[in-house]
């Protein structure tokens, strides 16, 4: 097994780089107090669609997968707990509990299921701390962000098999942590730049956040991709042979929360969240690079930008402008392509994108080549203003769902949506 160790040296720096300033903390603070939408009444604009609440009462939600029919497991943030929700009801002990950092944005963040016969193969990231779940709010370092392979029995995961092991400092946000196994059987992982932007001890920022005089790639602003068993997928990476350069699918990437295949194309695309502002959909070809730091957000709008100001590893990278921008954060989160036609055929393999700050869900058609999305005219620009825009309306497909932080297709076909605002999971399917 290939995991991926820091080196003593760079882990030194991402503790000193973890005394953040006081200014710093206070916008910390801030975005936790509006981190998510915690208030909604869940609605579906198609009319011949339905809505059913799987389970409530969860705490801070954020992810989930199907094991089964009618068989889920689901992440709490803070907790360090994963639940399994069987026929609807979630069983009174855990699968798993383990101690997690939980401060902003680290958490209980991602998981994923992969079957081999009669072993069901349950993949976790998490900011795990040598402690108490929530010991970092006192000062005490997460261990860092870390991907799990763990086996399902009976009720427990068992077996932990450490894969990963990613940088969690400076944080503690942009964690990402969304994970997913790709068409090619391969594990892949969207990790952000875990605030090393502020620029804290500028040693950290590395040339995967466009710094032509930062540090090696260090694992982190990107999307990564290894085997099942924590090994590189190939002798050769996309943008060097470096371990954990080899391991980069794409990078530039401030944040993500959210990526999928188009079952039709095999493309791969996320969704990204801006400093406030300009956060993004992006078509994520081999090699992407998102443009973090210095661009975020059409590369036009940037006044002082240059493409030559970013880091392209001798020409295997290259960069792309999103093909969505909300201007006024909008905090998307989920992507999910609907490969079912249990809601119609109107809807078979569409993009489904969730947010964290409206509670809305939107809905995109394709184009021909699956390489665009399709937008209202008001919406030529690829530029949303503010959720009131003219041309908004045309794309959202339900709203007042509270912190939306996960979509899922269900092995019976229908959209499944995690609410983190709302501690619940809803089943979107045909109306009766």
């Amino acid at each position: 097994m290939v995991s991926i160790l820091i080196a003593s040296a760079l882990i030194s720096f991402f503790i000193l780089a973890s005394i953040i300033p006081h200014l710093f903390v206070n916008a910390q603070q801030k975005f936790a107090e509006t981190e998510f939408q915690e208030e909604g009444k869940p609605k579906i604009v198609d009319s011949k669609l339905n809505i059913k609440t799987i389970a409530e009462g969860l705490t801070t939600p954020t992810t989930m997968a199907f094991v089964g029919q009618n068989d889920i497991l689901v992440l709490e943030k803070d907790t360090g707990m994963i639940k399994r929700i069987v026929n609807g009801k979630v069983l009174p002990k855990p699968v798993l509990d383990v101690n997690v950092a939980n401060s902003i944005e680290r958490c209980m963040c991602g998981i994923a299921v992969s079957k081999h016969g009669s072993t069901t193969f349950v993949f976790v990231y998490y900011t795990e701390i040598n402690g108490k779940d929530g010991e970092d709010k006192s000062g005490k370092q997460p261990i860092g962000n870390r991907v799990y392979r763990y086996e399902l029995s009976g009720d427990s995961l068992i077996n932990p098999l450490l894969l990963m092991d990613l940088p969690a400092n400076p944080g503690p946000r942009h964690n990402g942590g969304n994970i997913m196994i790709g068409p090619d059987n391969n594990l892949y992982v969207g990790i952000g730049d875990v605030d090393g932007s502020f620029k804290v001890v500028s040693s950290t920022e590395t040339k995967t956040q466009n710094y032509r005089n930062g540090i090696d790639p260090d694992g982190r602003a990107g999307i990564l991709r290894i085997t099942q068993d924590g090994q590189p997928t190939d002798r050769h990476g996309i943008l060097g042979d470096s371990i954990p350069l080899r391991l980069y699918y794409a990078y530039g990437i401030r944040n993500t929360f959210g990526m999928d295949f188009d079952p039709v194309s095999g493309n791969l695309w996320d969704t990204e969240n801006g400093p406030g502002n300009g956060d993004e959909i992006n078509l994520v070809e081999p090699g992407f690079n998102s443009g973090w730091q210095q661009v975020q957000g059409m590369a036009s709008l940037e006044k002082t930008f240059s493409e030559s100001d970013l880091e392209d590893f001798d020409g295997k990278g290259h960069y792309s402008d999103p093909e969505l921008v909300w201007v006024n954060t909008a905090g998307p989160t989920a992507l999910k392509f609907f490969n079912s036609a249990k809601l119609g055929t109107n809807y078979e393999n569409d993009m489904f994108v969730g947010d964290v700050h409206n509670g809305r869900i939107y809905h995109f058609d394709l184009t021909q080549d699956r390489k665009d999305i399709i937008l209202p005219t008001e919406l030529s620009s690829r530029v949303i203003e503010k959720p009131s825009s003219p041309g908004v309306n045309n794309i959202v497909f339900g709203e007042g769902f509270g912190g939306i932080t996960d979509l899922e297709v269900g092995p019976d076909g229908y959209l499944y949506v995690v609410s983190i605002g709302l501690g619940s999971i809803y089943q979107i399917s045909l109306a009766p």
